[in-house]
């Protein structure tokens, strides 16, 4: 108790000195807080289930030769029962998500609905803390609507109201009564989507589009639809290995399956498929980051003990000579650095509430949004603070409690040099600025980096004025238009964006999907590297688009329903359709996979640039076709270019839609560039983390280079006075100064390149046109450290160029 009395009042007489500690380790104890539990809710526990080790979700992989096809998740309605009732598992539940229109009032707005089997949530071991879960008959077609809301939709809508029990929401027009709402944190089996209220399986087709074949019903009139997510149990014997070969020794109606089954743990296949490897990559690249900035911020703290240590030797040689231990002392400078790592930790907790705060827009590899991820200061974040106060302490204890002492401090009270660091002291301060300035290299660097492969994203359409662009899409099926309503609706919209002053044009869009298998030019099958996409447009668009055509012609009034067929090409579809000559007057027949089908046959009449919208695909293959050529439909894109502001066309959009009819809802209204930075949102919140920790770092960098500079001219004032005496000029003794700085400096530097290189691997994988060892990048920040670290020991230099040695023999 006397040591921690002691160190409260060392700490409290050099208060500003104490102040800047915690501050320090403060924001790196938050970081490393909520670095912790982003690792913990994507990687270690992404879902609050019951023993989530012995969950499973079924996949199916086509037999493709030896080694297969993909892992697929979803599946077409038979396979839920076939498995079901297979007796595999202990336990079997599945489920699927559809996007439908959900009323609370008189307006109906987008929800995520998850349609899930009546023993959902008894399978996962999710609790229904209000209410009650589906029961048998609730799930079964034709039954009564129940739902149950998840928590986050019960906050967000109902204000976590508990007499939400028995109100009434329509879903597709229909009345569902609330019969429960889900556990807090519970956010479905895929943590990039996150339902809004889950409705019971087998009502699917109640409220769902009557085109789509959801049971697989041979009479329906359409391809059966893949969509039931099927999850399993595993009893408490059966191993993963040994559930995968019984269900693939099963058979259906005595025929062997035509696939394969494959199970994935439900922790594993909440992260997209696609992105398990970049998420992994991603988050390991961040907790690097964290680590390094919790080294260094514990370094400086340690840094600024030893400084005070090694201007208290001549206390610590009289205390050696009255009798105290070495190890007594040291505990002492131990003390104060754990009582700041204590505190820094306290104070850690709101600024990690903050930086959750403000990280929660941004998206993970896989779109997985962090605001879906509800992260807040809880278990995790408490554990992880003290386990990194904890470290902070450990490393304060190496640097000042240890290397603070040289081998006989009793060498002091003889010299009288109780103001001069020993010379370990100083090495160690040397080491602790280079390694200081190696992570500040690292930290800005990919920041840099990051930021640099966001501005390339942004730069891949050149002469489109993409920031004005803003397209939505529109469904009217949702709302029961027919065809014909639907163009009668668009029409309208059109004319009222077209008569504003604030929209500069505006034209309407219809995707026609896309194909890659059989597509013939002129006569002669052809494959191509991706997909192709089909655009039916109306004859503005290339004006709204800016895209001017390159070639041949642009759309025109005869180009209508009967008359010829024509299409016009992307530039990088041209270029490969014709084999990089001139594809005018070309035809393209498209086979489609429905029997008794004639081929559609195009002739090409012109070719536009690229629209690069999906960093992804930098070689777009789009083929546009008039829109009055194309079968009429419910759904359309609006595209309209603002006269000014984005924001202003898309308030107007929004307007004129209300206008028409109130209860239809819009799609995300969003510019070009808006599209491809939200593509590039894992590298935007990598520029934004390592920008703040690298500039967290280059504070940290720059005290510690002011403090090695003001102690090296301390100890070194002799030695200049007499150089001075003995004729030196005054500019040669500043820059001896700078010299030794920059030589530690330019050491670092060399350190934190060398660091870049090895993790070149790690970063690369989410680099955009730019490379790990960028000279621009590294050049930049090196220049800029070199800067600050000169402005760090120019007070130093100038008072060394000053020094007189009169003076400075009566100070001694």
């Amino acid at each position: 108790m006397d040591d921690v009395q002691l160190a409260f009042r060392r700490l409290m007489k050099h208060r500003v000195a104490t102040l800047a500690g915690v501050v320090t380790l403060a924001v790196a104890i938050a970081a490393a807080a909520a670095t912790w539990s982003l690792l913990s809710a994507v990687l270690m526990r992404p879902l609050p289930v019951e023993s989530p080790d012995r969950l499973v979700i079924v996949g199916q992989q086509e037999l493709r030769g030896p080694d297969g096809g993909a892992l697929l998740n979803t599946h077409v309605y038979p396979v839920y029962p076939f498995v079901r009732d297979s007796e595999v598992f202990e336990r079997v539940a599945a489920g699927g998500m559809w996007s439908n229109l959900v009323g609370i009032g008189d307006r109906p707005v987008q929800a995520n609905v998850y349609f899930a089997s009546h023993n959902y949530f008894e399978v996962l071991g999710v609790r229904i803390p209000l209410g009650r879960s589906f029961d048998r008959d609730d799930d079964r077609p034709g039954a009564p609507l129940v739902t149950v809301l998840s928590d986050r939709y019960w906050w967000r809508t109902f204000d976590a109201s508990p007499a939400v029990i028995g109100r009434r929401v329509t879903v597709a027009g229909r009345p569902a009564t609330v019969i429960g709402v889900a556990a807090r944190g519970f956010r479905g089996l895929d943590l990039a989507q996150a339902p809004d209220l889950y409705l019971p399986l087998h009502i699917v087709a109640d409220v769902g589009s009557p085109t789509t074949n959801y049971f697989a019903v041979t009479d329906h009139g359409s391809s059966p639809t893949a969509w039931v997510t099927i999850l399993g149990r595993l009893g408490p014997k059966v191993s993963v290995a040994q559930a995968t070969a019984r269900l693939n020794g099963l058979s259906a109606s005595g025929e062997p399956r035509p696939a394969r089954f494959g199970l994935t743990g439900v922790s594993a296949a909440a992260i997209p498929a696609a992105a398990r490897v970049s998420m992994v990559r991603f988050t390991r690249l961040v907790a690097i980051t964290v680590a390094l900035l919790l080294l260094i911020g514990s370094a400086t703290v340690g840094m600024l003990l030893l400084v005070r240590t090694g201007a208290r030797r001549g206390e610590f040689a009289m205390c050696l000579a009255l009798g105290a231990s070495r190890a007594r002392l040291a505990r002492g400078v131990v003390v104060e650095g754990a009582l700041m790592a204590v505190a820094g930790a306290v104070f850690a907790l709101p600024i990690a509430q903050w930086l959750f705060s403000g990280v929660r827009t941004f998206q993970l590899p896989g779109n997985v949004g962090i605001e879906l991820l509800e992260l807040s200061v809880d278990g995790r974040a408490l554990a992880a603070a003290a386990g990194s106060a904890l470290a902070g302490t450990l490393i304060i204890a190496i640097i000042a409690g240890i290397f603070g002492f040289p081998p006989d401090l009793r060498e002091a009270l003889r010299t009288g040099a109780g103001a001069t660091s020993p010379p370990a002291a100083r090495r160690t301060q040397s080491v602790l600025v280079a390694g200081q300035v190696a992570v500040a290299m690292v930290l800005v660097a990919g920041a840099g980096l990051f930021a640099r492969s966001v501005a390339a994203a942004l730069s891949l359409n050149p002469g489109f004025e993409t920031s004005r662009i803003v397209n939505t899409s529109i469904n009217l099926a949702r709302y029961g238009y027919t065809p014909e309503r639907a163009a009668a609706f668009f029409e309208d919209l059109r004319a009222r964006l077209a008569a504003s002053p604030a929209i500069a044009s505006v034209s309407l869009t219809e995707s026609q999907g896309g194909m890659a298998g059989r597509l013939s030019i002129d006569g002669q099958p052809r494959r191509f590297p991706s997909m192709i996409s089909f655009v039916a447009v109306d004859q503005h668009y290339f004006a709204t688009t800016g895209n001017r055509v390159t070639s041949g012609r642009d759309f025109s009034a005869d180009d209508r329903a009967g008359s010829k067929l024509v299409a016009i090409v992307s530039r990088s579809f041209s270029r490969m359709m014709s084999n990089g000559g001139n594809p005018i007057g070309q035809h393209i027949a498209m086979h489609w996979s429905r029997p008794g089908l004639p081929p559609d046959e195009l002739e090409v009449v012109g070719v536009v640039s690229d629209v690069i919208t999906n960093v992804g695909v930098l070689q777009p293959l789009v083929m546009y076709r008039p829109v009055a050529q194309a079968a009429p439909g419910t759904s359309g894109t609006m595209v309209v270019r603002a006269a000014s502001e984005a924001g202003a066309a898309k308030g107007l959009v929004m307007s004129a839609v209300r206008a028409i009819d109130r209860a239809v809802t819009p799609g995300p209204m969003l510019t070009i560039d808006e599209r491809l930075s939200s593509q590039m949102a894992p590298q935007r919140f990598g520029a934004i983390l390592m920008g703040a920790l690298g500039f967290i770092a280059v504070l940290l960098a720059a005290v510690g280079t002011f403090v090695l500079a003001e102690s090296s001219g301390v100890r070194r004032r002799r030695e200049m006075a007499i150089r001075a005496a003995l004729g030196a000029k005054r500019s040669r003794l500043g820059a001896a100064v700078l010299a030794e700085t920059g030589s530690l400096v330019g050491f670092g530097l060399i350190v934190g390149v060398v660091a870049i290189w090895f993790g070149a691997t790690s970063i690369h994988a989410f680099l955009f046109r730019v490379e790990p060892l960028d000279p621009l990048t590294l050049a930049s920040v090196a220049i800029l450290l070199i800067l600050l670290a000169v402005a760090a020991s120019l007070k130093s230099a100038l008072a060394t160029a000053r020094v007189d040695l009169s003076r400075a023999l009566r100070d001694e």
